[in-house]
């Protein structure tokens, strides 16, 4: 990762930076990637949006090798944008911050053998091959730009997170060679019953929805005819041809795509078709437009209040309080009251106020909202007028129309650059509702956030700052191979090497013809073996040599496709060496 990019990651998000190791991919993961790529890029040439072909060599990604994350760093940022390598699936909000500021999470594994159509998990194939190409278009890293903006600042519900964690284990475990059929049954189940127990779509279900159909399994044109621009199909070998047939039904984009559920684990049986990337935008301001970062009023409150996770209220005069909503004391006229539990930290533009940190206000903090009951805006008010309104002692006395009755000293007073009051800071502060006691003078100063009503509720911290820095993960990328990937690739790895070699040497064909039949004497004893044995009848065909050793090949491949049809694609890699 270059130093310009390293800079632009905000503290919080820095642990979930790693290093690619690029030296960890052996022969193996590099034939994975070609596989994908020739096939991929062969067909895509054809079916994918224009911007593809010429993005994969702007975006520092060839079919010939696994592309090095710093060199696409390099490359995206002649964009603007930049790369990181992560480890695996990372909180979708984190995802949605990378986005937002122009930052692509490459996860740096490679996927096994068995899902090289598809694999749930995320890989460096869907993660480079299929995010970046379209980057270069000015539209679209626009448009991305945008989706994370919005996305970032998205309620999710408590059972969203149990969801997520449950689609994320599934995947995982689908991936994992050591999972048996029941460990996959039960993970399956876990999400069965996770999704269950959901009973209402939260904002970033909805969102998810709408990023599933758009960024990861979009179409671009008309339902007769388009291309393909989205992820999730540019990385797969599978669901990019599947996706012509009849059976996929294509439908065009609008807003209530988000009502439509996918399953990460499963090919698709419909997919949306925008117009052009402009519809995207369109699309994705309408559903903004829903939002309780947008909408504001007593329902953006109500919605952090049911989220039950960290968020940030912002009130008509700017000032901004981030923290985890925990009440609502309704008035007479509409909410009157918020309560937020610690830390909690009051802004304006963005940026914590002098004194208003999480260390003044960790246990939490509360303040009245709306207008007094002659009508008065304190929002709209300044010091003076403040202060004329004080006795000799500077102690003041308000009614709100809603019914909450305040008496306290002025302490300090913040206000933003015109003057107007944002801040209030009072002592020896008596609150009330009828009744109720809603702050003691006992409970210390108080601070009053001037605001008469909700313009924004959205999730996440107004200032970045009042996160806890967080440092680079300091582990690379990937991982070593678990013990019996590692055994069973060692008795062959040795033979992928040797066909390598034959291939640089290649200048005699009859020399390469002969080193390829002895790997395919000793790959008898490996009868499963069918990468690396399209990997050479690949470069036979190529060469244009060894029709003998050729038809040998594809024999031995169609019988090892017989146990294990659905897995492997076998037949997709001879169907694009012409073979049959």
């Amino acid at each position: 990762m270059s130093p310009a990019t390293r800079s632009r990651i905000p503290a919080h998000l820095r642990e979930y930076v790693v290093d690619q190791d690029y030296d960890a991919y052996d022969e193996v993961d590099q034939a994975v990637w070609r596989f994908v790529l020739l096939q991929a890029y062969d067909r895509l040439c054809k079916t994918a949006h224009p911007a593809y072909v010429k993005g994969l060599a702007e975006t520092g990604i060839s079919v010939e090798r696994i592309p090095s994350v710093a060199e696409m760093d390099r490359c995206l940022a002649e964009y603007g944008w930049g790369a990181v390598t992560v480890d695996g699936f990372i909180p979708p909000r984190a995802f949605q911050e990378f986005q937002a500021i122009g930052i692509m999470t490459i996860a740096a594994a490679i996927r096994r053998r068995r899902h090289l159509a598809y694999t749930p998990a995320p890989d460096i194939i869907h993660e480079s091959a299929g995010h970046a190409p379209i980057v270069p278009d000015a539209k679209y890293r626009a448009f991305l730009r945008r989706f994370g903006e919005i996305g970032k600042r998205c309620f999710s519900l408590p059972e969203d997170r149990v969801v997520y964690e449950a689609i994320r284990h599934l995947s995982e475990v689908k991936e994992d060679r050591e999972s048996t059929p029941q460990i996959i049954e039960d993970a399956q189940q876990r999400l069965d019953e996770a999704n269950g127990q959901v009973t209402r779509d939260s904002e970033a279900a909805l969102l998810t929805r709408l990023h599933w159909w758009t960024v990861e399994y979009g179409l671009i044109g008309t339902p007769d005819d388009y291309k393909i621009y989205g992820a999730g199909l540019l990385s797969s070998l599978g669901e990019s041809t599947a996706l012509h047939g009849d059976h996929v039904n294509k439908i065009p984009l609008t807003v209530d795509c988000v009502q439509t559920s996918y399953d990460i684990t499963r090919p698709q049986p419909q997919l949306f078709v925008c117009s052009d990337f402009d519809q995207l935008d369109a699309v994705l301001e309408q559903f903004a437009a829903t939002l309780a970062q947008r909408v504001g009023g007593d329902k953006a409150l109500q919605i952090m209040l049911d989220s039950g996770e960290l968020g940030t209220i912002e009130f008509d005069s700017g000032v901004q309080v981030t923290g985890q909503l925990v009440e609502i004391i309704e008035g007479e006229q509409g909410p009157a009251w918020v309560r937020l539990e610690g830390p909690v930290t009051l802004s304006l533009n963005n940026q914590i106020l002098p004194g208003q940190d999480t260390e003044q206000h960790s246990d939490g903090f509360s303040t009245a909202l709306g207008l007094l009951d002659d009508g008065t805006n304190l929002g709209e008010c300044d010091e003076d007028w403040l202060l004329s309104r004080a006795n000799g002692q500077n102690r003041v006395q308000w009614h709100w129309a809603s019914g909450v009755s305040f008496s306290g000293r002025v302490e300090r007073v913040q206000t933003d650059e015109s003057g107007s009051l944002r801040v209030i800071t009072f002592t020896d502060a008596r609150v009330n509702l009828g009744d109720r006691v809603l702050y003691d003078p006992d409970w210390g100063s108080f601070d009053l956030a001037v605001g008469a009503g909700v313009v924004s509720c959205c999730a996440g911290a107004a200032d970045p700052d009042y996160y806890a820095p967080t440092d680079f993960a300091g582990h690379t990328i990937p991982h070593a191979k678990d013990p019996t990937t590692a055994r069973e690739e060692g008795q062959v790895l040795h033979l992928y090497q040797a066909a390598l070699q034959c291939v640089r040497e290649g200048k005699d064909p009859r020399k390469m013809v002969e080193g390829f039949a002895r790997i395919e004497d000793e790959l008898q004893s490996h009868p499963d073996e069918w990468l690396l044995r399209w990997n050479l009848l690949e470069s036979l065909r190529k060469a244009d040599v060894g029709e003998e050793l050729q038809a040998k090949l594809c024999a031995e491949l169609l019988e090892i496709e017989k146990t294990d049809y659905e897995s492997l694609p076998i037949s997709t890699g001879l169907q694009f060496l012409e073979m049959i």
